[in-house]
């Protein structure tokens, strides 16, 4: 049931989605951009999300680290609006939203008790935006191995430098938790 309210009321959540960044003129999930490929990205995203957000609800068991995976999935969400234009994007304000996901990810890794979850957590939105990796994993040419690993390296060129960043800031959260001594959560 939870699923199921899940992905339907991300299904409904795109509208707001892109009423807001039609109103503050961001790029990737606007109106147009919905309609035009990012409701690949925004539905799944915001599904997640919102299953996320249903263990707030008396009825629904929540999931641990909640509050931290529901910040790192919307710090995914306004990446992926802005490195959906990568081209149109100037190389130091790219390496700048890089540089903040790899703070943000050491910050929320430095607190969750899943760590490897909420790191991938936090570029699925970027990887669902590039569904070619997916794509390219069911082409009716599958059998010419050739064809397929051409198709997941192109594919893998627009995740690479996200999941690099995230990896570093996985990496400097999990160093800071090892140098603080900071034990996981109790449940």
């Amino acid at each position: 049931m939870r699923v199921v309210i899940s992905a339907v009321a991300g299904f409904f959540l795109m509208w707001p989605l892109g009423y807001v960044y039609g109103v503050l003129h961001w790029p990737t999930f606007h109106s147009w951009g919905l309609l035009h490929g990012g409701f690949f990205s925004a539905w799944p995203t915001l599904s997640i999300l919102t299953f996320l957000a249903l263990g707030y609800v008396r009825l629904f068991p929540a999931v641990e680290d909640t509050s931290l995976l529901i910040v790192g999935l919307v710090w995914g969400l306004l990446l992926t609006g802005f490195v959906g234009i990568g081209p149109y994007l100037s190389a130091s304000a790219t390496y700048g939203l890089l540089a903040i996901t790899a703070a943000i990810v050491a910050v929320l890794n430095f607190f969750a008790r899943h760590r490897l979850g909420l790191t991938l957590l936090v570029v699925s939105p970027i990887m669902f935006l590039k569904m070619e990796f997916l794509l390219g994993l069911m082409s009716p040419r599958l059998r010419e191995f050739k064809f397929m690993l051409d198709g997941v390296l192109r594919a893998f060129e627009g995740v690479k430098w996200p999941l690099i960043f995230a990896a570093i800031g996985y990496g400097v959260g999990s160093l800071a938790r090892v140098i603080v001594k900071r034990p996981p959560a109790p449940v």
